[in-house]
């Protein structure tokens, strides 16, 4: 099972920021510059986890992960936007092969 997390960065170093950037895009949906919508396991939040502790320096940088339920219940109708939202939610679908 899945949980939805929000998941926002505040890294003090350019290279530090971009390395962050593109490991959330491997995981979740931006949402605004520095905070990312991902649908996680508690396996793929363990690997984030240490991908991000890997990249961060955690004297200088911070981030903060938001647990907002699981996906396809609470998780999913938490979010909302005032304004023009960078991207749209996914919707989620159910495939049939």
């Amino acid at each position: 099972m899945k949980n939805v997390y929000l998941i926002s960065y505040d890294v003090a170093d350019a290279k530090r920021l971009r390395l962050t950037h593109r490991k959330l895009c491997g995981f979740g949906a931006s949402l605004q510059y520095s905070v990312f919508r991902c649908e996680l396991s508690k396996l793929q939040l363990m690997s984030l986890k240490e991908g991000l502790w890997e990249i961060l320096n955690l004297m200088e940088d911070r981030v903060m992960v938001v647990d907002l339920g699981p996906a396809g219940a609470r998780g999913d109708d938490c979010v909302e936007f005032w304004g023009n939202p960078r991207t749209e939610i996914p919707e989620r679908k159910a495939f049939v092969i």
